[in-house]
């Protein structure tokens, strides 16, 4: 097959190397987190000349927002996959942690920048804004769902369940980060969800 040419092959390549450098950029702070990587690193991971990198991303923090909105786009993807159920719902989330922790330094990454993009000015501020809106609107629309179909109680305040999830989440990750890790963050969500569970289906049951 021909190689693309004009205006449409430069943009298909270009796409597909900055792609390359994302996810060069994913595994390099996953594992080494954002102080300990260098752009050169990234870039000979990415088999690209610093050069190269840098006529994509100007320089270390665009390259950090650039990978954390690459990172949550590619969760949102995946929970194209859960099924209606809230308690699936729960259960999905629980796995996606536990994988998540595999890579303890994009941890770090999402609880350093997710601090620091509450100044108005930061340049991750309108993406970790929307992102965090889109998901607590999307979590108490399924909770919402929930209540209509049975599965959860009719009278329960669901957008004060979905933030409470939320706030979970984000202080348990920083308290594990900030404890070194030394506790297991998974079964103390697992028993988090488990409880809530139980509050607030019509069947008693937790997870």
């Amino acid at each position: 097959m021909a190689t693309p040419r004009g205006p449409r092959g430069h943009y298909t390549a270009g796409r597909a190397r900055r792609t390359q450098i994302l996810d060069a950029a994913l595994l390099r702070f996953g594992r080494d987190g954002y102080r300990k990587t260098s752009l050169a690193g990234i870039a000979r991971d990415a088999e690209i000349t610093d050069a190269g990198l840098l006529h994509h991303f100007r320089d270390k923090q665009q390259l950090l927002v650039a990978v954390v909105e690459y990172w949550h786009e590619r969760m949102d993807v995946r929970w194209e996959r859960v099924s209606d159920s809230v308690r699936d719902a729960f259960r999905c989330h629980l796995e996606d942690t536990a994988e998540t922790l595999a890579t303890p330094g994009m941890v770090e990454v999402a609880v350093m920048l997710a601090v620091e993009a509450i100044a108005s000015d930061h340049p991750a501020h309108d993406h970790f804004t929307s992102w965090q809106e889109k998901g607590l609107r999307e979590l108490s629309d399924r909770l919402r769902a929930g209540s209509a179909n049975g599965e959860l109680l009719a009278d329960i305040d669901h957008e004060s369940i979905a933030r409470e999830c939320v706030a979970m989440d984000a202080g348990l990750h920083q308290q594990w980060l900030a404890g070194g890790r030394s506790f297991d963050l998974v079964a103390v969500m697992r028993g988090h969800l488990d409880r809530l569970m139980r509050g607030i289906s019509t069947d008693g049951l937790g997870l």
